[in-house]
């Protein structure tokens, strides 16, 4: 532990160029805390965060770290979607609803489903559409949806990076997992402009199916699941490509396996916990709030 403020204002100079789109931290250590991790991520670099007895705090920055690890896959690791007889797309400009039937290898007919609180004026089939406009004019999706729904999504991500992209983008070739217990869940504000899924533990939650944030999309750019044996066997050993594992306050006596696993499926992995000791693993560095050191850096 360092008490001295001069060591904590160059740290603050040292992460000052690490790139971040949320800006709103409640306080210094939370925001100097976030770019640390932030800065191990972008290196693809494990580490360990631990803070002596204070939940409040590591929530938060789960928070922010929800939020930063979403718009990273959603701004690079986006994938087309497949598009097959009978699948659903939505339009954009009118939120009308079509159903999808393929004519040829890249040529589609779209025939409308007209809603029963309106009345066809005109013939709204579409009988020739390339692959190319129907992925930038429709959203693929699995259910009714709102349009405000659909489109606060998106309007959250061009807002958070200040533009607007080509087409509208609902798949991604890979996500981020949270392994955390489900009170981390219920607390994120943004979940429902964010594509994410719950997973829960058959083994001790009653609710057994997942839980999406926006039903009607058809993929995710976040799970969430309080086991990491659920993570294994439902994300994991179903071929599905993870970037990061970030461990909230939870699965301790996992962290080993997690590391194994980790050389095998090459993903990151970041530990927070929060404990007055915390379990440290010799290959992953940790760095241990301690009370004295927040006040000193939320004083800067």
């Amino acid at each position: 532990m360092i008490l001295n403020e001069t060591y904590y204002q160059k740290l603050f100079e040292r992460f000052s160029g690490v790139h971040h789109v949320e800006t709103k931290f409640s306080n210094n250590v939370i925001a100097l805390t976030v770019k640390i991790i932030l800065k191990h991520y972008q290196e693809n670099k494990t580490l360990h965060i631990n803070f002596q007895n204070s939940k409040e705090t590591l929530l938060k920055i789960a928070g922010h770290l929800y939020i930063e690890l979403a718009n990273d896959i959603y701004l690079n690791h986006y994938d087309l979607p497949g598009i097959k007889d009978g699948d659903k797309v939505k339009r954009r400009v009118n939120g009308e609803y079509y159903l999808v039937k393929k004519i040829g290898e890249s040529h589609y007919r779209l025939n409308h489903q007209l809603r029963k609180s309106k009345k066809q004026k005109l013939p709204a089939d579409i009988p020739n559409i390339t692959y190319d406009r129907l992925v930038k004019k429709f959203v693929k999706v699995d259910s009714g949806v709102s349009d405000k729904t659909i489109e606060d999504y998106f309007n959250f991500f061009q807002s958070l990076n200040f533009e607007k992209t080509d087409f509208p983008r609902t798949n991604f070739e890979t996500i981020s997992v949270f392994i955390s217990k489900k009170p981390l869940w219920d607390s994120l504000n943004e979940k429902n402009k964010i594509p994410s899924i719950y997973l829960p533990n058959p083994r001790e939650e009653n609710h057994l199916s997942e839980i999406k944030s926006i039903p009607a999309i058809t993929d995710c750019l976040v799970y969430f699941t309080p086991k990491y044996e659920v993570c294994y066997q439902q994300i994991i050993q179903q071929g599905k490509k993870i970037k990061s594992i970030i461990v909230f306050d939870t699965e301790a006596s996992n962290i080993e396996q997690m590391r194994l696993d980790q050389q095998r499926f090459g993903f990151n992995l970041i530990v927070l916990s929060n404990s007055l000791s915390p379990q440290k693993i010799t290959s992953i560095p940790c760095w241990n709030w301690f009370k004295e050191e927040v006040d000193i850096v939320n004083s800067i």
